[in-house]
């Protein structure tokens, strides 16, 4: 839904930014701003501003920057329109008259949540009559007791007959809506409607405001599955909600921390241990939306699995989802517990030592993946070990931003570095000081470092020819490859040309942009590259040539611009 600019400015001069923020912030006056701790990281020098005049708020110290719709969104863990909503129920304005066609759907999805909240309160009924005795001796074992199955809104769905749909049908709910509900669904032959939850208990699902989108059902008797969620619906996407993200939002924003947990019994089981900033994903690997939910509760959450290999394939799903989205201080964090165990389990067994000892020393994104990758592989070859540089690249490229790529790309060498460089010196004495001064020499050392394959010219000529044989990596290191210096009038020249067609054409392969650069007059310094004539010792680097994988080049030129950098005279520009 988008909302008229006119529509935001009266929401905006309803209410003042600095109230809004005062009632998360203590704020003092400096003329014609406001100051105070900012509320989205741990500081003791008050860095956060207000001015109000330009209706907006930012932190010197971690950057966060927005107007009152954003403030509101990253306190309470809302999303835009939520947040609209929110501000002008607040201030008293209407929501602007949508199309017919607009408030129909917006009529659908009001009556959808009235109904789901009518379902709640029956399947809690059923849960503490007669027929949830069976339900009740199950949570009973499970250790739960009456108030936390209040607090949850624990019910059960009868496993006889259609006793949910007769109720409603007796509420004059007509079938249609029950059916877009999910509470409901319509058997093959198309001529009888049914419960779609039998014999479960039953944890209502919510929004981020708490009103009941679905339902998540667990099977008390024989059932090939043991959990069902609700079908998707108006109101419900299984890859866009999280259980209890409703009541772990306020602990979660004020501790900045977010517990993210396998099932709905983990969750259960983390709450009563008093661990309330907790969620978990509805029965399936978290997904970029998912994760984004969780980034406007915490920086950097908290995933914990069981540490068989079902859980680390879950974390590992998980990494590879983020990767591409990581942004300044936005990661995932990694705890996993003892083999078999699930907080659930482990509090059972009294074990909450266990639990606490897990959750407090978690492992970072980029540990996990550097892990994972030695311990799943053997890299007792070169060979090995040559394809695990590769994974590595390969994880690296997927992230987006710049910056947190750079860096991704220097721990791996590093690690890769530190583990078989290192580890093959001797621990003798004299090994131990060649181990002191290996970090300086590595570089030199290297094939491209110098000798006549590696002096600095050599290292200029590969740089250029890796990207004329690879032309679509100059997307992602343009600003890099613009400043280095070139000292070769002729490959200066053949830089400028490549970039510049990079920019007009940006599809274009090794074939294409040799023809085109060799007809811009450039044929002789491209067959000194690639056709061994004068630069004959080019073509020995792999990575130059047009028909190496795209991820080993780019390692490749990153690796020589980082030697280059390091033996450079100059090293202004890199």
């Amino acid at each position: 839904m988008a909302f008229l600019p006119q529509f935001l400015d009266d929401i905006r001069a309803h209410l003042a930014l600095n109230e809004i923020a005062a009632r998360h912030v203590r704020l003092t006056r400096q003329g014609n701003e406001f100051k105070g701790l900012c509320p989205f990281h741990n500081e003791k020098t008050p860095s956060f501003t207000i001015n109000e005049d330009k209706g907006f708020f930012h932190c010197f110290g971690c950057g966060a920057h927005g107007d009152i719709f954003g403030f509101v969104m990253r306190t309470e863990g809302l999303n835009f329109i939520e947040a609209v909503e929110r501000l002008a129920t607040e201030c008293g304005l209407a929501i602007p008259a949508r199309s017919q066609e607009e408030h129909a759907k917006a009529e659908l999805v009001r009556t959808l949540y009235e109904l789901n909240e009518v379902a709640s309160s029956w399947f809690e009924r059923c849960l503490n009559n007669q027929v949830g005795k069976s339900a009740r001796t199950y949570l009973a074992e499970r250790g739960l007791d009456n108030e936390t199955s209040r607090h949850f809104r624990l019910g059960f769905a009868p496993d006889r007959g259609n006793p949910l749909l007769e109720f409603l049908r007796n509420k004059r709910v007509e079938d249609k809506l029950s059916l877009a509900s999910g509470l409901i669904r319509q058997s093959e032959d198309g001529r009888s409607a049914y419960d779609f939850f039998r014999g479960r208990i039953m944890f209502p699902i919510t929004d981020a405001r708490g009103r009941v989108i679905a339902f998540g059902g667990r099977s008390i008797g024989e059932s090939k599955a043991k959990y069902i969620n609700s079908p998707e619906t108006e109101l419900f996407r299984k890859g866009h909600a999280l259980y209890n993200v409703a009541d772990a939002r306020g602990p979660a924003l004020q501790q900045n921390s977010l517990i993210v947990a396998e099932g709905y019994m983990d969750v259960i089981a983390l709450h009563r241990a008093g661990f309330h900033n907790s969620v978990a994903p509805l029965g399936t690997a978290l997904t970029e939306h998912q994760i984004k939910q969780l980034w406007r509760l915490a920086p950097e959450p908290l995933l914990c699995f069981d540490g068989d290999e079902a859980g680390q394939h879950a974390a590992r799903r998980a990494a590879e989802r983020a990767l591409p989205q990581l942004g300044a201080g936005l990661s995932l964090r990694f705890a996993f517990l003892p083999v078999g165990q699930d907080p659930d389990s482990l509090l059972a067994n009294g074990s909450s030592k266990d639990l606490a000892r897990a959750l407090g020393s978690p492992v970072s994104l980029i540990d996990f993946l550097w892990s994972w990758e030695i311990e799943v592989h053997p890299l007792d070859t070169p060979e090995r070990r040559a394809a695990l540089r590769q994974r590595l690249n390969q994880l690296t490229t997927q992230i987006t931003d710049r910056t947190i790529r750079e860096g991704y790309f220097a721990d791996f060498k590093k690690k890769f570095g530190d583990r078989f460089a290192l580890s093959q010196r001797s621990t003798s004495s004299g090994a131990r000081n060649k181990r002191k001064t290996f970090q300086a020499i590595g570089l030199r050392a290297h094939a491209r470092g110098h000798d006549r394959s590696g002096d600095p010219n050599h290292r200029e000529r590969v740089l250029v020819a890796i990207l004329l044989g690879h032309p679509e990596l100059l997307a992602e290191v343009r600003e890099d490859f613009s400043r280095i210096e070139i000292r070769n009038v002729q490959l200066e020249q053949l830089r400028t040309a490549l970039l510049e067609i990079s920019t007009s054409e940006s599809q274009i392969d090794y074939q294409a942009a040799r023809t085109h650069l060799a007809e811009r007059g450039h044929g002789e310094v491209i067959a000194k590259l690639f056709d061994r004539t004068e630069w004959n010792q080019t073509m020995i680097e792999p990575s130059v040539r047009p028909e190496t994988d795209r991820n080993e080049a780019l390692f490749a030129w990153r690796e020589t611009l980082a030697i280059h950098c390091n033996q450079s005279e100059t090293p202004d520009p890199c």
